[in-house]
C-alpha cells in the first residue's frame, strides 16, 4: 500500500530508526554537542547499560552516530557523535512529524 510516496500519513515514510524512544532521544541528545561520553548519554537519557549500549550498536549499525573508544586518565572511555546522516535522519523525521501534526488542525486531510 505504498503507492503514495507524498502522502505524509504513509507511515513508510517514518524513520523506523527512530520510532524507538531511546534511540531519538540519543540523536536529539548527540545533535546538540559535538561529542558525549557512554555514561553521560546514559545519565540523560535514563536507560540501563545495557539497553542504552544494543541501542547505540543499532544507531551506529545504521551509521547515525560514531564511536570512539580512548582513556580519560587510565580510565577507558566510550565517546559518540552523531553523523551527517544521523542529523539528515533526526531532521527529516522532525519535519514529517510537524508535517503530521499540522494535518490535526485540518481534520486530518492531506
Amino acid at each position: 500500500m505504498s503507492e503514495n510516496k507524498n502522502n505524509p500519513f504513509n507511515y513508510e515514510q517514518i524513520d523506523e530508526m527512530l520510532s524507538s524512544r531511546i534511540r531519538l532521544a540519543v540523536l536529539a541528545l548527540l545533535a546538540g554537542c559535538e561529542e558525549a561520553e557512554f555514561t553521560y548519554i546514559r545519565d540523560m537519557v535514563g536507560a540501563s547499560d545495557g539497553n542504552l549500549a544494543s541501542h547505540l550498536r543499532k544507531l551506529e549499525d545504521a551509521e547515525y552516530v560514531i564511536l570512539d573508544k580512548r582513556f580519560l586518565g587510565r580510565k577507558p572511555a566510550t565517546f559518540y557523535r552523531i553523523t551527517t546522516a544521523g542529523q539528515s535522519a533526526l531532521l527529516d523525521y522532525s519535519r514529517h512529524l510537524a508535517e503530521l501534526l499540522s494535518h490535526t488542525q485540518k481534520g486530518g486531510t492531506p
